[in-house]
């Protein structure tokens, strides 16, 4: 049977109510008419009289019914043209209420380094992270649910710490998208949203961003993007607006990936390193980049947002411009800030104490803390000469005063400790880490100065020997670090190259494990929930930037990196999801001594009073539409 018949054609009219009285009308003809037709009679005359006269009163009738249904029909029309200018008005009060609401204003934003270009989109990281994890010049896929916020008066007056922490992922320039097994994603991707140089946003930016991160040197190597791309299959365009995703296994931090990868425009994306061309969806372009001032960010007329979920919050950018400015250190950065010359240092910590504490206690200021994301790490190189005997570097991170650094040059909350795992993680829980996270030196300094001087003389050190340390000056625990180490490892006949590096330059020895001995200044991600995803975001633990990079030989091969196997086994275990003794594990982790953290952080963010920021996910940032200032 044809799937087009009456009843389908007659759904698919439209039926006018006067059509339909009209119907009716000439059907009461037709009715009357039937009830007066016999089988024959005599009276003929009078019974086409009849005929005719009830003809006459039923077209008469019709007639009627028709006028009225015109004057219905006309009735709808008028109230339809009532209610569409009504509607109408309303649109237009709305639109000149939002643009009353639209606080507009320059937002001040500080950073202390350019940005690093190669990494900036696929591989944000450091100082990147600020304007590359706000939504306000790159979109993704997905986002993690928002976050509320608690009074904490142990704090300060201001103060405000996270609470209802919510991990759940929902859709941004994905519609929405279907799990039909454990290893397939099938995407129902927006088509709507328009890059900043006015090219449509289609399925294939989709499948670039899923097939650049698998490359090992995406984002100059070491992206998490790349780290969570290891059991990517096959990806490809079903449709304009659908992408099919496989995994060759089950993969538990595949949601993270969605939620944590920007997408770029294919197009431009190569441009970013030598013409710095910054290319997105969001609410905000890149544009005036002067590596001596900063750069500004500028509304996006062609941004689409059908997100109206209270953690993105959708519409229009709020400013009219964001300012940011470039400042040596975090210290001076602090300072221009405590002076009104900026509006907040969001995605930058400012990591002293005393700034922190005069904050806190001022009413001019808005106050912010969440759980830990990140720590700072102190690391060895594993293949380097005398530090490859492990005893050796037991010894010096024996004398890292992790203690003291986080009291004197990190932030009000930050935890102080060795393990890499916030507290709260099953990898922490008293028996596992807890135990071994006190550095040694906040604990008992001659016990620990005693115990380094122990390993050194196992590890075949008379005197003489040099420890070379590679520092980033801009975060000032680094020095603090260095200086500290020096003075230790002084006692023990061992002298120190402390080398101060530029940010790129730093980040550059970190990601080809070309640094000398030992590297500070930089961290690691250290998520509050799963192990598994530490683990695999910690590249201090496995070794790839532990010893040279060398695409011909696989990192366990790697000189240094294979005097471990057993090490590197429980790693990827534990990224895998299947290692349990975590006792064990932090054991172990001590023992190899590749890197140690220092310390985590939970950094407080400040921002002037009138700068409302509506909404915060639960990794922290928060997110550029709906931050605006109070009018």
């Amino acid at each position: 049977m044809s799937e087009t018949n009456y009843w389908t054609s007659l759904r698919q009219r439209k039926i006018s109510r006067r059509t339909m009285l009209r119907a009716s009308g000439r059907a009461g003809v037709g009715a009357a008419g039937l009830a007066l037709v016999g089988c024959g009679d005599d009276d003929d005359d009078a019974a086409t009289a009849a005929t005719e006269q009830t003809e006459e009163q039923a077209e008469e009738q019709a007639a009627q019914v028709e006028e009225q249904a015109e004057a219905e029909e006309q009735a709808q029309a008028q109230a339809e043209e009532q209610a569409q200018a009504e509607e109408q008005a309303q649109a237009e009060e709305q639109a000149e209420e939002q643009a009353v609401a639209r606080s507009g204003g320059i937002y001040r934003r500080p950073n202390t380094s350019t940005p690093n270009f190669v990494r900036l989109g696929l591989g944000d990281a450091g100082n990147n992270n600020g304007y590359g994890s706000d939504y306000s010049i790159f979109e993704r896929l997905a986002r993690v649910s928002g976050t509320t916020w608690e009074a904490d008066p142990s704090g300060g007056v201001s103060l405000e710490r996270v609470s209802d922490l919510d991990f759940t992922v929902e859709p941004v320039l994905a519609n929405g998208w279907e799990r039909p097994d454990d290893t397939t994603w099938v995407f129902d991707v927006r088509t709507d949203p328009v890059w900043h140089t006015g090219r449509p946003f289609d399925i294939d930016d989709v499948h670039f961003m899923f097939e650049a991160i698998r490359e090992e040197n995406v984002a100059g190597g070491g992206a998490p993007a790349f780290q969570m791309s290891a059991n990517l299959d096959v990806g490809e365009p079903v449709d304009a607006s659908t992408y099919r995703l496989t995994l060759t296994k089950p993969t538990g931090y595949s949601e993270t990936l969605l939620e944590g990868t920007n997408l770029v425009d294919r197009e431009t994306f190569d441009q970013r390193i030598d013409d710095a061309v910054v290319v997105g969806t969001g609410p905000y372009t890149f544009e005036n980049y002067d590596p001596n001032r900063g750069w500004d960010q500028l509304p996006h007329a062609d941004f689409q947002s059908q997100n109206n979920h209270p953690v993105y919050s959708g519409g229009a950018p709020e400013f009219d411009k964001i300012e940011h400015t470039l400042f040596a250190d975090a210290g001076s950065m602090a300072v221009a800030f405590e002076a009104g010359e900026l509006d907040s240092h969001q995605g930058l910590s400012i990591g002293l104490p005393e700034a922190e504490e005069r904050l806190l206690e001022n009413e001019d200021y808005r106050a912010q803390t969440g759980h830990g994301q990140g720590g700072i790490v102190v690391r060895f190189r594993a293949d380097s000469e005398p530090f490859r005997n492990k005893l050796a570097r037991q010894a010096v991170l024996m004398l890292v005063d992790g203690d003291r650094v986080t009291r004197e040059f990190a932030g009000k909350f930050d935890i102080a400790g060795r393990m890499p795992w916030q507290p709260g993680s099953v990898g922490y829980k008293e028996g596992n880490g807890a135990a071994l996270d006190p550095h040694p030196m906040g604990v008992d300094p001659d016990a620990a100065r005693a115990e380094a001087g122990r390993l050194f003389d196992a590890a075949g050190f008379t005197g003489g020997e040099t420890l070379k340390l590679d520092i980033l000056p801009e975060r000032l625990h680094a020095p603090a670090t260095a200086q500290l180490i020096q003075q230790e490892v002084a006692a023990f006949g061992i002298e120190t190259e402390i080398t101060p590096r530029e940010y790129t330059e730093m980040i550059t020895l970190q990601t080809t494990g070309t640094f000398d001995h030992m590297i500070l200044g930089f961290g690691n991600w250290i998520k509050p929930g799963s192990t598994a995803v530490t683990v695999l975001f910690s590249d201090a633990y496995d070794g790839r930037m532990n010893a040279p990079a060398d695409e011909n030989v696989p990192v366990r091969e790697r000189l240094g990196i294979a005097d471990e196997p057993e090490w590197t086994d429980m790693v990827q275990q534990a990224i895998d999801g299947t290692w349990t003794d975590w006792q064990a594990w932090n054991e172990k982790y001590l023992d190899v001594a590749w890197s140690n953290v220092q310390f985590r952080g939970y950094s407080v963010g400040f921002r002037a009073k009138n700068l409302e920021i509506s909404s915060v996910d639960a990794n922290g940032w928060p997110y550029a539409p709906g931050t605006r200032f109070a009018t």
